[in-house]
């Protein structure tokens, strides 16, 4: 009861802190998923109002700013990333095995994107801390008894979670989208030793790749890893999980914000 009462409070909070980012009008940033709901069979003329009402049922479950801008929803950081690019090629390629899964996935729409592309949807996994979202992107894409991708629900920061169990040495290739700034430090090496318990242990070609953003403010830097940064914290998770990694950044930033690539590559 208590725990109950606490995450209802957190909501609360959070709906109050993140009221200024809730959109009544959908941008035009998501017009790619759109066009991917058509892979579930919906009507042009009925997207926007079945986007709007998933949007509102996420926003229940929790009011993160991402989703009261539909910002969650956006998939051009995605399709404009080489690497994304190269690792569908890779996917698609012919007799390949290889398994993908994405980190913090959310409603799943990186994973529906994949399968639109021909991706088998049996070799894809998502992953996300709240359970009720990976529900409402069946509801979204309206594939629940059509896909065979895995979906599971569990704590990256947890050394072990019953909810991952199924994960473990099951993947070849790990998508971190807008995954690692949303911790400090101590967090971000347990997220990524979790993620190595989820590579293949034989394969020599496994990645994890992904993105960082946010403003340059003070403190903000703490989040969102710069190339020294990341290579120090991949050393230091190589020694813990017995393992070694080349790492790779993409920096662009501006005066306000700070956007970086990034992509570790197992050397043993």
């Amino acid at each position: 009861m208590a725990d109950s009462f606490k995450a209802a409070d957190q909501i609360a909070a959070a709906a109050k802190q993140n009221a200024a980012f809730y959109l009544t009008e959908i941008p035009p940033e998501i017009e790619p998923v759109r066009r991917l709901l058509e892979y579930s069979g919906i009507a042009p003329e009925d997207a926007d109002a079945h986007i709007r009402e998933i949007r509102d049922k996420a926003w229940a479950v929790f009011p993160y700013g991402a989703i009261g801008s539909f910002k969650f929803l956006d998939m051009n950081p995605t399709l404009k990333d080489p690497l994304f690019q190269t690792v569908t090629k890779r996917l698609k390629s012919s007799g390949s095995t290889e398994a993908f899964l994405d980190v913090g996935c959310c409603l799943g729409h990186v994973i529906r994107q994949l399968i639109s592309e021909g991706v088998p949807s049996e070799r894809l996994y998502g992953t996300d801390l709240q359970p009720n979202f990976l529900d409402l992107g069946y509801d979204l894409f309206r594939d629940r008894d059509t896909s065979k991708a895995t979906f599971v629900s569990g704590d990256m920061l947890r050394e072990e979670d019953p909810g991952h169990e199924t994960l473990i040495g099951k993947v070849d290739i790990i998508y971190a989208s807008a995954f690692f700034h949303l911790f400090e430090r101590e967090d971000q090496i347990k997220a990524a030793k979790r993620m190595v318990g989820f590579l293949k242990p034989d394969n020599q070609n496994a990645m994890i790749f992904g993105n960082n953003g946010g403003p340059k403010i003070p403190g903000w830097e703490k989040y969102v890893l710069d190339e020294m940064s990341w290579r120090l914290m991949w050393d230091e998770v190589g020694k813990a999980t017995g393992t070694s990694w080349r790492t790779e950044t993409n920096v662009e930033s501006d005066d306000k914000w700070i956007k970086v690539r990034f992509a570790v590559y197992r050397i043993v």
